[in-house]
């Protein structure tokens, strides 16, 4: 059956981890159903002084998308969860969906309300009533979601990996070059930047023969400068490619052989571009955050939060630094990607079913 559904939530520009969700989502969504999009991005970017006003007119905007499409048959309500105070929009816009006798559907994207109760949330769980769903990206978000807030919920999971296809591209000839680490983010100290210049820097200090390359912006100036000042310090070993979408993004994960990403960032839930470097066969390191646990499998190293970051990922690297079995690795990594994309496509088309 062809559900009529008003999909509100940020789409891109600007790019983060939220609005490529949402927009991948609304594809997926699209394939099946009439789908009415309701975009929470102002447009064009909004000074900060102004970036409530603009937002809560695209939320109230949104709220009359809402009314207008109210007799639709077969209607359905899809919301992206803000993850810090705009759950206050959140809140406003959940309300309106139950006033106007909507099911509706909210999409959990963030660990911050989770890993520390919010009011608003509550009060979105107070309000909104028995015909909301919530949509969450693995079972550990689930029940640490029901630990947080203590209240029975209707709910179902839908991972990140129903977004991102396996790469069908040439198998790369890995082991004909150092062993290389990426890292490819908003480039500042939540996402991991000066961890992983700090984890080069040992392995220099070391003697372990490792590349980087780091790709993504760094909005912040004196981000900006410590990239610059590292591909000084590393001339010929370590690159920065600005950031990058495309073709540029594929060619990224090619010339790399381990994803690295130390990310502190409190919403951090369910990254992207960890499916993306598994999608094109790269191993992972990461920090356990979030749902990063579920992500990582025996071919990755999971660093506890309180672990030492640095030290930790070099003796991983030390002992993975094998040039002959890279390929096969990699091969590995890309077969066990396309299953898991493929169980997470089932989960997310019958997600309104």
């Amino acid at each position: 059956m062809t559900e009529h559904i008003v999909a509100i939530g940020p789409l891109p520009p600007p790019l983060h981890g939220l609005s490529l969700a949402t927009s991948a989502m609304i594809d997926l969504l699209v394939e099946d159903n009439t789908v009415v999009v309701a975009n929470l991005s102002p447009s064009p970017p909004t000074a900060r002084p102004w970036r409530h006003p603009a937002k809560l007119a695209r939320v109230l905007a949104a709220c009359n998308t809402l009314f207008r499409q109210r007799r639709s048959p077969g209607k359905r309500g899809y919301i992206a969860c803000d993850g810090g105070l705009g759950q206050i929009y959140t809140l406003l816009l959940v309300v309106t969906a139950r006033l106007l006798s909507y099911p509706t559907y909210l999409h959990h994207h963030s660990f911050r309300y989770i890993d520390n109760e919010m009011l608003a949330m509550r009060l979105i769980l107070t309000l909104a009533g028995p015909r909301l769903t919530h949509v969450f990206l693995g079972e550990a978000m689930r029940e640490r979601f029901t630990d947080t807030y203590a209240k029975r919920i209707r709910s179902k999971i839908v991972s990140n990996a129903a977004f991102v296809a396996p790469q069908a591209r040439p198998e790369v000839e890995a082991g004909s070059r150092p062993l290389t680490i990426g890292l490819l983010s908003n480039l500042n100290a939540d996402k991991g930047l000066h961890i992983f210049l700090a984890l080069l820097r040992q392995a220099r200090r070391e003697g372990l023969s490792v590349r980087a390359i780091l790709a993504g912006p760094a909005a912040d100036s004196g981000d900006h400068a410590a990239i610059d000042a590292a591909v000084t310090e590393f001339t010929g070993t370590l690159e920065y490619r600005g950031p990058v979408e495309g073709e540029a993004k594929a060619r990224f994960y090619d010339d790399i052989d381990v994803f690295v990403f130390p990310t502190t960032y409190a919403d951090e839930a369910q990254p992207i571009v960890l499916f993306e470097a598994k999608a094109a066969g790269n191993a992972v390191i990461a920090y356990d955050r979030g749902c990063i646990h579920g992500q990582l499998d025996e071919t990755d190293l999971l660093v506890p939060q309180t672990g030492e970051f640095e030290a930790t990922a070099l003796a991983w690297l030390s002992l993975c630094d094998d040039p002959s079995r890279r390929s096969m690795v990699r091969q590995r990594i890309r077969r066990q990607y396309e299953i898991r994309h493929r169980d997470a496509r089932k989960q997310a088309k019958s997600l309104m079913r």
